[in-house]
């Protein structure tokens, strides 16, 4: 089962971020109804890698963009997976906060988690490549970073890491 239950570290931040898209938006509320269909993001496992892919849709609010990250930690201890396949093509933009939240909160604990490289595809809007890049040149150690213009170039990638 890929979403189950929040792991006991993350359940007051997934609470939170919960209240808060519940009285943002229907869309919001389709993120809470399922990670996996909604018209924000899509995320599942991808076996063949193994990874957690994350194709995202369209503009995400700070709470929504934060949701679905914070949604990701359990799901790298669950499934014991170490890559991330960020398909940010069609975002256009993440917020100076949420980069700033990204590089210096949520990287940390994803890589406690056991995140050891990530791999975006590039947004397509120009500050959404902005956004993307800042936070790929200010990762912290220990997770390697890289933005590819095809999703195929970015999936071969990470599994040339499989085989290190």
């Amino acid at each position: 089962m890929l979403f189950g239950q929040p792991d006991s570290s993350n359940t007051q931040r997934l609470e939170q971020l919960r209240s808060l898209i519940e009285a943002e938006s229907g869309d919001g509320l389709q993120l809470l109804t399922s990670l996996t269909n909604n018209p924000i993001c899509s995320i599942h496992l991808d076996e063949t890698v193994p990874c957690i892919a994350v194709a995202w849709k369209r503009y995400a609010t700070s709470t929504q963009f934060r949701y679905v990250h914070e949604s990701i930690i359990p799901l790298l201890k669950r499934h014991q997976v170490h890559l991330i396949l960020d398909d940010d093509t069609l975002l256009p933009t993440i917020h100076a906060e949420d980069q700033r939240w990204v590089i210096n909160d949520w990287m940390p604990r994803a890589a406690a988690a056991g995140l050891r490289a990530a791999v975006s595809i590039r947004p397509a809007a120009y500050f959404g490549r902005l956004a993307v890049e800042r936070i790929r040149s200010q990762t912290c150690s220990g997770v390697a970073m890289r933005c590819f213009d095809e999703l195929k170039t970015a999936w071969r990638w990470l599994q040339s890491l499989l085989s290190q």
